[in-house]
């Protein structure tokens, strides 16, 4: 295959993927009676850089409800013991988070989209998102584990079977 071939069948490729990719995603959010305490809160769909979206302060996203930049896509109340559907339109570039405003979060109160997703099912519970409900993350560059320098000792091996230790505060 000449270089213009190869070129030309990768640009093809590109668009077609790209032609591909979802227009919106179909979010829906289940809500039972004790989530968030019984109180309303808020959800935002936002577009984000994924690098950034792992050091955003659960503060720096509660501020977007009340002045809500270009990023912020779709905002809902979310009412306690509600299934409540939304179809959020995907951005062009970069990925999308949704972020659920609990009173007292407690874990997962933000999650990042895939842009292969079309449907997305959240479950919350009383102040996070259920972690089974959450949707496999874009994925990150994780640096390669460093390898041992060479000619460095070996680790001490552990016995096979560990000396019993003593017993403290048995009566006898």
């Amino acid at each position: 295959m000449s270089a213009r071939s190869y070129r030309f069948t990768m640009s093809l490729s590109a668009l077609l993927l790209g032609a591909c990719a979802p227009s919106a995603i179909n979010l829906n959010v289940k809500s039972p009676p004790g989530t968030n305490l019984g109180r309303p809160m808020y959800m935002l769909v936002r577009q984000v850089d994924p690098k950034q979206y792992a050091n955003e302060a659960y503060s720096e996203v509660a501020d977007k409800v009340g002045a809500p930049d270009t990023t912020v896509l779709q905002t809902a109340v979310i009412y306690p013991g509600t299934i409540q559907r939304f179809q959020v339109k995907t951005p062009k570039e970069g990925a999308l988070a949704v972020s659920f405003l609990f009173t007292a979060p407690d874990g997962n109160w933000q999650m990042l989209l895939g842009p292969e997703q079309n449907t997305v099912d959240v479950e919350l519970t009383v102040s996070r998102i259920l972690s089974n409900s959450v949707p496999a993350t874009l994925p990150t560059e994780a640096p390669a584990a460093p390898e041992a320098p060479k000619g460095a000792p070996e680790l001490p091996k552990l016995p096979d079977k560990m000396p019993e230790l003593p017993k403290f505060g048995s009566a006898k």
